[in-house]
């Protein structure tokens, strides 16, 4: 898998921490294996939000002050779902970009705000979803009175908030687990994207590999990381 800008400038913190294996193809065998028990899945929270279909779009929108390295984070994050979606499942889901495609943002399946400091000392990130549509995802980079993360963390988070966004929940082990969709990991400990994390995803697009009509949400879960 090509490394994007974002994973090229921390390439050797990322590979040390596992979260893309070197020299390894974008497939689940290949990932890490995940430290998370199992994985909550969004559509037992949010009614009606799961996807019945799987060429999505995202579209960021940012605030005039944001800074271009921390943009190009967000995009890389974008960029990074999408190449290990493509090759790990055959292009059968998708995670496009049309920030520049588009003039409005509200049109793309997915819509990513980028506000720097709108979180405050409460929050660095969050996702709101709906059915079949998720335009409220947030995503900052300044804690209110400390410094702010480093682009690559941000990335991280953005990583965490767009795997909200297809469809997985957090690690049910949240604070110790180190997965990606937990919150063990920090600006010392990156996080790793694993072979849970994938296999949650084709679960919650279980319609789409069985090759049936997406007439019904997926199977309660969570998703026990056991099974990948």
């Amino acid at each position: 898998m090509r490394l994007t800008r974002l994973f090229a400038a921390a390439a050797s913190t990322a590979m040390a921490a596992g979260l893309i294996a070197a020299g390894a193809p974008a497939q689940a065998s290949h990932l890490p294996e995940s430290n998370a028990e199992a994985l909550e899945i969004l559509a037992d929270y949010y009614q009606g939000y799961w996807w019945d279909h799987t060429d999505l779009t995202v579209a960021v929108q940012t605030v005039r002050k944001a800074k271009p390295r921390y943009i190009a984070a967000v995009h890389d994050a974008i960029e990074t779902w999408d190449s290990v979606l493509r090759e790990e499942f055959d292009d059968l889901i998708t995670l496009t970009d049309v920030t520049n495609e588009t003039r409005n943002k509200q049109k793309a399946d997915i819509v990513l705000h980028y506000a720097p400091s709108a979180g405050g000392q409460a929050f660095s990130g969050y996702a709101l979803c709906g059915a079949s549509s998720c335009h409220n995802i947030l995503v900052t980079s300044d804690f209110a009175g400390e410094a702010a993360y480093r682009p690559e963390y941000l990335g991280f988070v953005t990583l965490h908030e767009l795997g909200h966004a297809l469809g997985l929940g957090h690690a049910t082990n949240l604070e110790e687990s180190t997965d990606l969709m937990g919150y063990g990991w920090s600006e010392e400990i990156d996080p790793v994207m694993s072979d849970c994390d994938l296999d949650a995803v084709k679960y919650v697009f279980g319609w789409a590999f069985d090759g049936t009509d997406p007439v019904k949400p997926p199977e309660n879960g969570p998703y026990d990381c056991s099974q990948s």
